[in-house]
């Protein structure tokens, strides 16, 4: 069997996803009527392509494989971010307007 090298593997893998990591303030956490809510950062994300701005990233259950578990914990995890002033670092789908957040981490 042959060995496929590493760096292929990983160059693969990243083509399959086009999620992007960013970290920023948090603004405002602007919940909807559905459920889902957004995070809006005080810096701008390079990578997202937003229809409202590119401080806006759409926490969405449904989309960019979120569960209704994972948007619970995404939104105490930012509304903690935004109590105690540390900064949250995201992953989204760069691909789609909305930048749809689908993992998230707080650093202390």
């Amino acid at each position: 069997m042959k060995k496929i090298p590493a760096f292929l593997i990983i160059l693969a893998s990243s083509s399959l996803n086009a999620a992007t990591w960013f970290t920023g303030s948090i603004d405002r956490v602007y919940p909807l009527a559905n459920g889902n809510f957004v995070i809006i950062f005080k810096e701008d994300s390079p990578a997202c392509t937003s229809i409202n701005a590119s401080k806006y990233h759409y926490v969405n259950s449904g989309n960019n494989g979120l569960t209704p578990e994972g948007l619970d914990k995404i939104y105490s995890l930012a509304l903690t971010a935004a109590t105690t002033g540390k900064k949250l670092s995201i992953n989204f789908d760069e691909t789609e307007s909305a930048c749809y957040v689908n993992r998230a981490y707080i650093s202390f």
